[in-house]
């Protein structure tokens, strides 16, 4: 076999046959690479061999077209059949020859990826992983390439005919989507394959009667299984072309996923297609055999269903190992991967949750069916189904009277439901420096807020006070806190005259007016019995002399005028307004300080603690200002005046205080824009996150759902159009050439030395 291999692969690079190949398919690798990477600054490497594969269509044909067929071309298979070599040997050893060709030009790309990375972040795993799905994809039409070059002499019927199956395969996605799920279709699908089946059964063992006989049998068998249930073809057979799709199974690995059962599938298809070229080389064997010519087609028969059943048999296994072993995250934002939050929450859940994913059969969407695989291995009470609307459309309104678009989840618990649409499985985000939107996945925050939603004993109830002007609430951080599992109801304390026992806390969201003096007595015997209160305020004319005198009560206060800070280390550049505070350490701030993230109070008015405060209250300030901050009542200028207050100044504080009724817990923000869109973005969500580890950390949750979405994309790189450039000149133009030019130089010189 070693011989083989050898004489092989030096007659692909003794003439210009390799070197063409290489250097075209560098050329074409090279120009997807300067316009996707170069310039249009994709970081990830896996697109670009993706849009390689239709090379694949042309250049597979072609250096396989000879790889047998020539042999019986030239009668020199007779020289094969008496050296003391064994036939699988000599096939083995052809196609080991021709995958070392087809690796040339892949080990030259392997630079590329290290490249990209001198300019950005790049998923070099995720790249990687791409090629070697891409070696293991074309290993696969390699293998067949051989099957068909065995089975004819002429390189040109080869050649089309390795086409003609590679581009099939390369269009049955979309072909299996033209073909309705009735069982009638699917029917006459199957019927058609067994014919094909047949007809080429009977040319690899040159027997009509084998062929014949063969589909005969498989069609009597078809039809008796349509007899009896029907019902198993509905949508058989677009899945069952779909298990013929060679190239689709790549783009899982440019999504990130490495599929171990993919990389089975392929060496599944390798190793059946080099089996059939053994029996279809030995075949001639028997040509001379005429009385045993029959016997020996019933024995290919055997043979080629036998090595079938064992790579079909290979491929079930793997598709029923655990998630956990086969399917790997190499995405550079962890899209698939589960969080140690999920793994503990979802992981010590005893009640039974059913995940339903709404979707048409075939058109899953592949985050989430990666994702709800994830969740399923986590729990023995956690189920997954797929239901499809189409052929059970009453379905989704056992849940929600709305209608609910394809790839939505519905989470079901025995005390409660929730429907997660896909707007929220893919929340669209808007980059207020760059004008430009992005869809992040927020799968696993969704789905683990849902279970804990569904399973919980308790929920959190958050009552929004009114009645004084309050500040709405955004869209995003209602939908926060709803992912939070926290239930929000208005309160108007004027008239319920009192705070309802099911209270976890009451939020006074920028008041602009102040409260009634009944109002001001509920609210301290409220407080008084332990209760809680978030409270977001922000610069304002307006006397409030009800409200601080609460806060009084809890030795708070607050200083009017905007706080403008002299140390640039601690706001925005050029809007010293924008201030970025410094951390202090409390149990709603301390995942910020370990992640070393920034906080932003645009706006903000100071809070200071009163000297003559009780004992029993405890005043931690958890957000600060630097001692070069300053007040400023007068907005036509931010400069420093003198008799400007100056700080530090507190614009988060924390009150407690041990009572009979309980503990107060009490937490004041002094920034009214914090929560808007553009600021909490500017800070990538930290202020949202900060306002529910107050609620948290108030209502004594300690299961925090706050699982941030995560970017579908990566950060564009970084060159110059100098740069790109040079390297779109190295990979288009000087390193195929370098490559023909060294071939040519080779051949050349091998020539006048015969």
């Amino acid at each position: 076999m070693t011989a083989i291999y050898k004489k092989e692969v030096l007659s692909f690079f003794r003439s210009m046959m390799g070197y063409l190949y290489t250097a075209f398919l560098l050329l074409i690798a090279g120009v997807f690479f300067t316009a996707f990477n170069l310039q249009g600054g994709v970081p990830e490497f896996g697109y670009v061999l993706g849009n390689t594969t239709v090379v694949l269509l042309i250049v597979i044909p072609v250096i396989t077209m000879r790889a047998l067929g020539e042999e019986q071309r030239q009668k020199t298979d007779q020289l094969l059949f008496t050296a003391p070599v064994k036939v699988g040997r000599i096939v083995l050893g052809k196609f080991l020859a021709i995958l070392t060709v087809f690796a040339a030009p892949l080990i030259m790309l392997a630079a590329c990826p290290l490249v990209l990375s001198l300019y950005g972040a790049v998923p070099l795993k995720e790249s990687y992983s791409c090629f070697l799905a891409f070696f293991f994809m074309g290993a696969a039409c390699i293998a067949i390439g051989i099957f068909i070059s065995s089975i004819t002499e002429s390189q040109i019927i080869a050649a089309v005919g390795t086409f003609a199956i590679m581009l099939c395969s390369y269009l049955i996605n979309g072909m299996s989507g033209l073909i309705g799920i009735q069982a009638i279709h699917s029917l006459a699908g199957f019927g058609a394959v067994i014919v094909l089946g047949g007809i080429l059964l009977a040319v690899m063992t040159k027997s009509l009667s084998t062929g014949i006989l063969t589909a005969s049998v498989c069609e009597v068998g078809l039809g008796a299984c349509y007899l009896l249930d029907s019902s198993l073809f509905e949508g058989a057979f677009p899945r069952f072309l779909g298990y013929f799709s060679l190239f689709q199974r790549y783009y899982d690995f440019v999504d990130g996923i490495f599929d171990v059962t993919h990389l089975v599938y392929y060496l599944g298809v390798v190793a059946l297609f080099l089996f059939f070229a053994v029996l279809s080389v030995e075949k001639r064997r028997w040509d001379s055999l005429k009385s045993r010519h029959f016997k020996m087609g019933l024995y290919a028969v055997a043979m080629c269903i036998l090595m079938t059943v064992i790579v079909v048999l290979a491929n079930m296994i793997s598709h029923k190992l655990p998630a956990r072993y086969t399917r790997y995250d190499t995405s550079a934002s962890g899209l698939y991967s589960i969080s140690p939050q999920t793994r503990e929450l979802v992981g010590s859940n005893h009640s039974p949750v059913s995940l339903y994913l709404i979707a048409p059969r075939g058109k899953e969407d592949k985050k989430l069916t990666q994702l709800l695989g994830k969740y399923k291995d986590l729990n023995a009470n956690i189920t997954v189904e797929y239901v499809d609307p189409v052929l059970t459309p009453a379905f989704v309104s056992n849940y929600t009277s709305d209608k609910v678009s394809d790839n939505s989840i519905i989470v079901v618990g025995e005390k409660r439901s929730r429907v997660l649409r896909s707007t929220d499985l893919y929340p669209v985000s808007y980059d207020y420096d760059t004008g430009r939107t992005s869809t992040d996945f927020d799968g696993e925050g969704q789905i683990t807020s849902a279970i804990h939603y569904v399973t919980s004993d308790v929920l959190t109830k958050v009552y929004l006070m009114d009645g004084h002007g309050e500040n709405e609430l955004t869209e995003s951080f209602a939908a926060a806190m709803e992912k939070e599992g926290v239930e929000t109801g208005r309160l108007n304390l004027t008239a319920a005259g009192k705070v309802p026992e099911d209270a976890g806390c009451l939020f006074l969201n920028v008041p602009v007016s102040d409260l009634t003096d009944r109002e001001r007595d509920v609210l301290d015997s409220y407080l008084e019995q332990g209760g809680r209160m978030l409270l977001i305020t922000g610069i304002t004319a307006a006397q409030m002399p009800n409200l601080d005198q609460v806060l009084a009560g809890y030795g708070v206060s607050a200083v009017q005028g905007m706080i403008v800070e002299g140390d640039s280390n601690y706001s925005i550049p050029s809007y010293p307004n924008f201030l970025l505070p410094e951390i202090r350490s409390s149990q709603i701030t301390e995942p910020f300080i370990a992640e070393g993230s920034l906080l932003l109070m645009p706006n903000s008015h100071g809070i200071v603690e009163a000297k003559d405060v009780r004992s029993t209250v405890e005043v931690n300030k958890i957000l600060t200002t630097s001692s070069n901050s300053y007040i400023k009542t007068d907005s036509s200028t931010l400069g420093y005046k003198r008799g400007d207050p100056v700080g530090p100044f507190a614009t988060g504080v924390t009150a407690l205080e041990q009572t009979d009724g309980g503990e107060t817990r009490i937490v004041w923000f002094s920034s009214s824009s914090m929560l808007m869109d553009e600021m909490d973005e500017m800070v990538g969500g930290n202020n949202t996150n900060l306002v529910l580890n107050a609620i948290g950390w108030m209502t004594e949750q300690e299961d925090s759902m706050t699982i941030r979405p995560k970017p579908t994309s990566s950060a564009s790189l970084r060159l110059t159009s100098a740069q790109a450039m040079g390297w779109s000149v190295l990979f288009v133009l000087a390193i195929p050439a370098a490559v023909m030019a060294g071939g040519s130089a080779l051949c050349i010189r091998r020539k006048r030395r015969q």
